[in-house]
């Protein structure tokens, strides 16, 4: 039992650990950072940004 009444959060698609809420929260579908709002990473991220801005 943990003393504390909480419980770990994970990212439904990939996962991860989030944080911890209390037991009884009900949260449908959590999702991490990066699987809430994708950005690229390294090259491709160069291509995206300037992307964005030249709309």
């Amino acid at each position: 039992m943990n003393i504390y009444d909480t419980k770990t959060v994970s990212c439904s698609k990939c996962g991860k650990s989030i944080g911890e809420i209390a037991y009884d929260a009900v949260v449908t579908l959590p999702k991490c950072g990066q699987c809430a709002n994708p950005t690229p990473e390294g090259d491709d991220k160069v291509a995206y940004v300037v992307s964005k801005y030249l709309k």
